[in-house]
């Protein structure tokens, strides 16, 4: 029998460009610290990479029996792995990352997949928002053997404009085929509906028929400072974990070593930027765009 048995699950959503990497490279080089208070922190990599069965449970909707238990005991092991040496000890189990309700790709960009129904091939950020938070929550019911969970489900929300060009701009930065598309065109044509606040929390709402779940949706705009990054990170300890809210600050802020603090991370690219960005796409390969990005993002921020 697992001796990782969390009472508390929290999945911070995102939204895409909310600031959530820079949370994310906080939490992760701290990491081991956290576990001493209790909590394992699972980043976006972490997740995509060593709990793959439960990625492509949540991603595709796998729903075999035998992919599912499988799933579920490479979840547990590597769950048990990461909770370090003494996995009864975890209470709460953190995983932060945007795709849980869904990519921007998928969301933006008309894609004729082969592999899914009709119905997958429309456009709509956060369309299936509901049931790939539903199929995470089972997958990892499933994995550590227990439905007596307490589930906090967070995301952060943007003014729309900043969001929706923020959105534009990092699809371009991406390399995706949109770069024809100006700001106004790519509005246009984007569907942005289901990524309203009060949608999402409509489309979670019904999952409380089952579940104890306690949904927290909070304004970037509101909880951030362009010019002090550590006021988000802040804030979100508070929302997040405000019974260890001082413990963990004291982690992950009130020491100066480390590098992420200061750090703007995953920055807006300049109008000069993006006109290179839109001539140079075709000219390069998806492995040589990733190279050409970075120097975009060097030579190229957008200033604040």
């Amino acid at each position: 029998m697992s001796q990782l048995k969390p009472k508390r699950i929290i999945l911070h959503c995102g939204l895409h460009k909310t600031g959530s990497t820079y949370l994310q490279r906080n939490f992760n080089c701290k990491h081991d610290a956290l576990l001493s208070q209790g909590i394992l922190y699972l980043g976006p990599t972490t997740f995509k990479k060593q709990l793959r069965g439960l990625w492509k449970q949540l991603h595709e909707g796998k729903s075999k029996k035998t992919q599912i238990l499988k799933s579920s005991e490479e979840s547990l092991k590597t769950l048990t792995q990461l909770a370090g040496q003494s996995p009864e000890r975890i209470h709460t189990i953190f995983i932060s990352f945007e795709a849980i309700f869904g990519t921007l790709r998928a969301g933006l960009i008309k894609t004729n997949r082969q592999k899914t129904s009709k119905r997958d091939n429309k456009s709509g950020l956060y369309r299936h928002s509901k049931r790939r938070v539903k199929r995470l929550m089972k997958g990892l019911e499933h994995a550590l053997g227990t439905e007596n969970i307490d589930w906090d489900i967070c995301f952060a929300s943007r003014q729309r404009d900043d969001f929706i060009r923020s959105c534009h701009i990092q699809l371009i930065k991406e390399g995706h085929e949109i770069t024809h598309l100006s700001k106004e065109e790519f509005i246009e044509t984007s569907n942005f509906s289901y990524a309203e606040p009060s949608k999402l929390i409509d489309e979670l709402d019904t999952l409380k028929n089952t579940r104890k779940i306690n949904i927290l949706p909070f304004s970037y705009d509101h909880n951030s400072d362009r010019s002090e990054p550590t006021v988000y990170l802040n804030n979100f300890i508070n929302l997040v974990l405000p019974e260890q809210a001082e413990q963990i600050r004291s982690i992950l802020i009130s020491e100066t070593d480390s590098k992420n603090l200061h750090k703007n991370i995953n920055p807006g690219i300049s109008e000069r930027g993006l006109d290179i960005a839109r001539q140079a796409r075709p000219l390069f390969t998806k492995q040589e765009w990733k190279l050409f990005r970075k120097f975009l993002e060097k030579n190229f921020i957008k200033s604040t």
